[in-house]
């Protein structure tokens, strides 16, 4: 029922007559009594302008009061002539109280009265106090009445209502003692301290605040704070609604848009490097293979080698947050993951922290990049262990779990089915729970400058929902810290990757023709191909490739080319050379991993000449399994 419906229906069964009339002038309702009094019908006044009862001429302190167009919110209360509906004038007096919702919609509610003696009067006015009284609790809206002392400070509340002391968890008696200054959070002070000027101006405010719980939680409100005359005195009354879901939902979408924002970036960045990247890896790993094993270069080279993967893989991490790596998925069993990874963990953490696992047996499958897991174990384990300065546990637990219905997370809503729980939990300092809000973001971080990215958590974040997986945090401070993550449950069937050839297959004398930019990849690639056997054709870009292809259509019988470069890509590369040649075989390379569409043979740089001799063989011997 809306305030507006409230207040009609209690004046109906005021004793005293009353009418409301609209900011233009329009009378919008009588109630019985005041029928009585001047003998109109309801038909006859409601919906008719107020200056009927005045013989269709206002007097003028009436103008000034209800027609005018100031702010004035004060009560008035004053002598009048009045007609019946026999013509009559009748002396009576007006009392008028303005009323102003959220909405900005103006109403007067006027009460009229004959002369009465003293102690009637004040029974009247008791019973409009019970009236007012009684809208001012029964309304859905936060409301908030006090004065100003002498120093622009605000005083205690003179009134509040129970929607008010609900949503803050304060006993009425309780929350009365306190001044607006004792509950709004340090970043609104200043806007309350700016109230008082209303109280000159009579404009009215619009503005947010945040409020502190009486359980140490935040309520954002928005309000508009107005000027009343409150029992003779100059007050302020704030009339506000709780929007702290929609400032929670506005959060949830900068947060969004963080992620999105750094994926960007990280995808922009990441086909640079990859290509620097391949060009490294790939050439020491064919200088390592001409070399003798006890040359004296050969371990320089290694090193070399091992670091340009090292750095590949750090790249696909960063580009994994953002859910747009293409994973290696295969199924997996998590157990297995841990009991693999517990001598390297076992060293992260240290001597004064106890490593334990809780894995349950016969434990179901899930389909997941292993190297992905591999690094979500890490990060969650170094955070852990750096949340325990002084040693403790660190708990790792695996579960089949089955959900009946939704289940609500910090980060999302996961559907029912059968989920994998997989649960890293310390004994450590803990969180508050600002700190849990943020954690997920990219760059976020608690740790001392040059001790940590701030990227770990999000890569831990990014990886998990492209699994289609959930993960949510609880913590607080001194109880340490669980992470919980949701991975679907996966049924065990033959894998839709590439069937792996036997080395001793991976040799071949067929004609392959490489279209590729980079000039320090297409030696890799030539040199590379050329050691498992093959013929190989050099092509600088897409336009090129193609004449070489027409020059030489029946000898060539795969293309191995680029995604990106100039004048013609790859994809179209592809669709010209099989519209010619049906049959021909076709493998994509490239540093962008997010841009193939599935049913396509694909490679992403850097890759180990090892992969492509394999990806090679299983494309010309049709062994190769498109997803």
């Amino acid at each position: 029922m809306s305030l507006k419906q409230e207040s009609t229906d209690l004046i109906k069964f005021v004793k005293h007559p009353v009418c409301v009339i609209s900011a233009s002038g329009l009378i919008e309702f009588i109630n019985p009594p005041f029928i009585t009094l001047l003998g109109f019908s309801e038909e006859k006044l409601v919906g008719q302008h107020v200056r009927i009862l005045f013989n269709n001429e206002i007097p003028k302190n009436l103008k000034t009061k209800i027609l005018s167009k100031t702010e004035d919110n004060k009560s008035w209360c004053g002598d009048v002539l009045i007609n019946n509906e026999n013509g009559e004038l009748l002396r009576l007096q007006l009392n008028i109280v303005p009323q102003q919702s959220q909405s900005k919609e103006k109403r007067y509610i006027c009460t009229l009265e004959k002369n009465t003696p003293t102690n009637e009067l004040h029974e009247k006015i008791n019973e409009l106090k019970v009236i007012f009284r009684s809208l001012f609790q029964k309304t859905s809206d936060i409301l908030l009445l006090f004065y100003y002392d002498q120093n622009g400070l605000p005083k205690p509340f003179m009134d509040i209502n129970n929607i008010t002391c609900n949503l803050l968890g304060y006993a009425r008696k309780d929350l009365l003692e306190f001044s607006l200054l004792d509950i709004v959070d340090n970043t609104s002070r200043n806007d309350v301290l700016g109230l008082q000027e209303i109280l000159n101006t009579k404009a009215v405010n619009y503005m947010t605040l945040d409020l502190q719980k009486k359980n140490g939680g935040t309520v954002n409100i928005e309000v508009e704070a107005q000027y009343v005359n409150y029992e003779g005195r100059q007050a302020v009354l704030m009339i506000g609604k709780n929007i702290s879901e929609q400032k929670e939902l506005e959060n949830k979408l900068s947060q969004i848009e963080k992620l999105e924002a750094v994926g960007q970036l990280a995808g922009g960045i990441a086909h640079d490097f990859n290509n620097v990247l391949a060009g490294i890896s790939g050439l020491s790993e064919l200088a390592l293979r001409k070399l003798a094993s006890d040359h004296k270069a050969a371990s320089f080279i290694k090193t070399i080698h091992q670091k340009a993967n090292n750095t590949a893989n750090m790249v696909r991490q960063l580009v994994a947050f953002s859910r747009k790596q293409k994973l290696s998925t295969r199924t997996t069993d998590l157990n297995k993951i841990v009991k693999n990874n517990y001598k390297l963990l076992e060293r992260y953490l240290g001597e004064d922290v106890s490593f334990i696992t809780d894995l349950q047996p016969s434990l179901s499958m899930i389909s997941a990049d292993q190297a992905s897991l591999d690094q979500i174990i890490t990060n969650l384990c170094i955070n852990a262990r750096d949340a325990m300065p002084d040693g403790g546990e660190l708990i790792i637990t695996t579960r089949n779990k089955n959900f009946s219905q939704e289940k609500i997370t910090t980060t999302g809503i996961i559907p029912p089915g059968k989920y994998i729980l997989f649960s890293v939990k310390d004994t450590g300092l803990g969180m508050p729970a600002e700190t849990i809000k943020h954690i997920f973001e990219p760059f976020f971080t608690t740790k001392d400058i040059g001790y940590g990215t701030g990227l770990g958590l999000s890569i831990v974040y990014g990886l998990i929902k492209q699994h289609n997986g959930f993960i949510e945090c609880s913590s607080s401070i001194g109880e340490g810290t669980t992470f919980d993550m949701y991975f679907p449950w996966h049924s065990e069937k033959k894998s839709n990757k590439v069937a792996k050839a036997e080395k001793k297959n991976l040799s071949g004398k067929e004609t392959i023709l490489v279209a590729e930019d980079e000039a320090d990849l297409i030696l890799y690639l030539k040199e590379s191909l050329e050691y498992y056997g093959y013929k190989v054709l050099i092509a600088h870009n897409g336009v090129k490739a193609l004449e070489l292809f027409e020059d030489n259509i029946e000898q060539i019988d795969m293309i191995i080319s680029d995604v990106v470069m100039p004048e013609m890509g790859g994809v179209e590369l592809k669709l010209v050379t099989q519209n010619i040649k049906k049959d021909i075989k076709f493998l994509l390379i490239s540093a962008y991993t997010n841009r193939i569409e599935p049913g396509i043979a694909f490679l992403p740089k850097p890759f180990q000449m090892e992969e492509l001799a394999m990806m090679v063989r299983s494309i010309l011997d049709n062994t190769f399994i498109y997803e």
